[in-house]
């Protein structure tokens, strides 16, 4: 069954997933599991960055049949960590392009715009004062898939079946002023940039390297990446939760503080007790909130 709902102006969704991503919105469809979300999230200092799905961010681009109305996840979790929750969808301006039209993640320069809220929130809340990463965007017309960063999902054929596309045209947002990282990245010894065993934390990097190994999906899915900055005071350590979505743009959180732990999954009070971080963030799109 298809996965690609063909929208207009030749936007592409997602449709027929696991999250139900659509019934959610239209029909008011309530997966969260409150019980669950009552005993997780205990740790202080901390801040969920919820990403908009783009049904919702862009559901002037869905065939007329499609009403979004509802969130009812990111109501429950808002009603759970008030102020701990940043729904980002208030800070992204709707009117902007800052989705894929060809894919279901938001674009660089939107993950750069969040990058600027991310910045902002935290200084703020944690009183820090950092100054966030000045940089050029670009931008280039193309089709994405014919790109090496695994992006155009709602173009393959896996996805679309038997559908047949008008236009796979889309625009691509770029900068040169930080180097590259998902699906690009060939795994250094050398580097400030270890690859740490998900379970025991222990470090694999000179393995990988070995093994010739480029950072991508399976691979990130399957390590934690860790980067100590010796430089940087205070000594500061922080755990990044996150999904997809931030995976294009975790470059830009890199060098933030002291040491960073990147932990691709939700939320996981485990790996937080193992790692005793100072504080601990998590980016989440709105359709994995469960």
């Amino acid at each position: 069954m298809e996965k690609t709902l063909i929208g207009k102006e030749d936007y592409l969704f997602l449709i027929n997933d696991s999250c139900k991503e659509l019934e959610i919105h239209c029909n008011n469809l309530k997966l969260v599991d409150e019980g669950k979300l009552v005993s997780r999230y205990l740790f202080d200092k901390f801040l969920l960055f919820v990403y908009p799905n783009k049904s919702l961010f862009c559901k002037q681009y869905l065939p007329d049949n499609y009403n979004i109305k509802y969130r009812p996840g990111i109501e429950i979790y808002k009603n759970k960590l008030q102020n701990k929750l940043i729904d980002l969808y208030n800070f992204l301006d709707i009117n902007d392009d800052l989705y894929y039209k060809t894919d279901t993640h938001i674009n660089f320069k939107g993950n750069y715009l969040v990058y600027n809220i991310f910045v902002d929130k935290i200084n703020k809340k944690f009183n820090f004062n950092i100054t966030p990463k000045k940089i050029v965007i670009k931008t280039v017309n193309c089709e994405l898939f014919t790109l090496p960063y695994a992006i155009g999902d709602l173009t393959w054929p896996s996805n679309l079946c038997n559908q047949t596309l008008n236009d796979k045209m889309d625009t691509y947002y770029y900068t040169d002023d930080i180097e590259y990282f998902y699906n690009i990245y060939k795994i250094n010894n050398n580097s400030s940039i270890r690859f740490l065993n998900n379970i025991t934390l222990h470090d694999e990097t000179y393995d990988l390297e070995k093994n010739n190994e480029v950072a991508q999906w399976n691979l990130i899915s399957n390590y934690t990446i860790y980067i100590k900055n010796e430089s940087l005071e205070p000594k500061i350590k922080v755990i990044f939760f996150y999904d997809s979505f931030l995976l294009h743009s975790l470059q830009l959180y890199f060098d933030l503080f002291y040491e960073v732990y990147f932990i691709k999954n939700i939320y996981n009070s485990e790996l937080i007790n193992n790692i005793k971080p100072d504080y601990v963030f998590e980016f989440r799109c709105e359709r994995f909130l469960v």
